[in-house]
């Protein structure tokens, strides 16, 4: 309180602080209501629109307006304070409290803009891109590095010292955080090769696969068909071989192998199969386009004829489902038409009387079979 009445002083008109609290409030007060009565109209016409993108911006936007607004009303209220109620150095700070209320919320609403306008856009292209947890944290530093310059300048204070210290500086601070900055750069490498996006099923060389979470900082996540979270070091993703099940389309070929008996005509066998196939429209993810074909291979088993059905589905994960219907109508097919699925068998090749010899001697320690 002594702060407050030592900054503002009487006067035979208005005190200062109450002319300051009414300037401020009249300011919030208008202010506040152009931005409620803009948003509103805005809202109205964005509803009748067919997109939600003017709803999103419209959201993203609404509480830095509102703070927008209340800073410039500080700031006018500041402005209005006659000098000689208010040292220059006080009111210097101020303005730069109200310049920092100002530049923060234009930046928070700049980058929430643009992060839902990149998201958008690669929403409508065919990339398959997504906005992952680092495109986002890059997007939202990008626009404060102007606010903070703008601070720096209104601080007066130069960069040029702290350049200095960083150059000499960077050499063991790269040193320190070697892991960090790779795992860093290698996170920039993977969201912008276009090669995995978020969404997509892939698996490594080391064997871990699933589906892509997010692309964080320092890891990518990877969520797997039994629901668990597999954590990744991006340097360790950027390095490894990597098969990508959903690019550059997620539609797969399945090849199902079959056996039947070396007495079968394989050219039935083949219609049998394709019939029950094309009969299977109804199965999730199934593909009839391209159509099924029925391979003689690997061809000449042991026991068995070996032949590879081979269908296409709509995705990665549809291959578990697809494959377990379509054994089973198969296998009912096969039934049902007498088609033999044989068991292994095994010929022995004996000499002539070795047989009868062994069951003569007995079978004992030397005996020979």
């Amino acid at each position: 309180m002594s702060v407050a009445f030592n900054v503002f002083s009487f006067s035979a008109g208005w005190h200062p602080g109450w002319r300051f609290l009414l300037i401020l409030g009249a300011g919030a007060a208008a202010l506040g209501l152009a931005v409620y009565v803009g948003l509103r109209a805005l809202h109205k016409i964005a509803s009748r629109t067919s997109t939600t993108l003017d709803d999103e911006l419209l959201h993203a936007l609404r509480w830095p307006a509102q703070w927008t607004a209340l800073a410039i009303a500080l700031l006018v209220a500041i402005k209005d304070i006659e000098e000689r109620y208010l040292s220059r150095a006080v009111e210097h700070r101020l303005t730069v409290l109200a310049a920092a209320l100002i530049i923060l919320p234009l930046t928070v609403g700049l980058s929430r803009a643009s992060i839902i306008l990149l998201r958008h856009a690669l929403s409508r292209s065919a990339t398959g891109w997504h906005v992952t947890t680092l495109t986002a944290a890059t997007i939202r530093i990008l626009w404060a590095i102007p606010g903070l310059l703008v601070l720096l300048n209104l601080l007066n204070i130069s960069l040029a010292p702290a350049l200095t210290a960083l150059g000499v500086g960077g050499i063991a601070v790269s040193l320190a955080l070697k892991d960090t900055l790779a795992n860093l750069f290698s996170g920039f490498y993977i969201s912008m090769a276009g090669n995995i996006h978020k969404g997509d099923y892939i698996r490594l060389d080391s064997g871990q696969e699933g589906f892509v979470e997010d692309v964080t900082w320092r890891i990518t996540t990877l969520r797997t068909l039994q629901n668990n979270l597999v954590v990744i070091p991006n340097s360790k993703l950027s390095e490894a071989l990597v098969t990508n099940y959903s690019f550059p389309e997620p539609r797969m070929a399945l090849p199902i192998p079959l056996s039947v008996s070396y007495g079968e005509d394989i050219d039935r066998v083949e219609r049998v199969v394709l019939e029950e196939v094309q009969a299977a429209s109804d199965i999730e993810g199934l593909l009839l386009e391209p159509p099924p074909v029925v391979r003689f291979n690997p061809g000449f088993g042991d026991s068995s004829l070996n032949l590879t059905l081979i269908v296409h589905v709509s995705d990665f994960t549809k291959q578990f489902p697809v494959q377990d219907a379509l054994r089973r109508r198969i296998l009912a097919r096969f039934r049902r038409e007498g088609i033999q699925i044989p068991f292994p068998i095994r010929t022995l090749d004996l000499p002539p009387g070795s047989l009868k010899r062994a069951l003569e001697g007995g079978a004992g320690p030397g005996a020979a079979v």
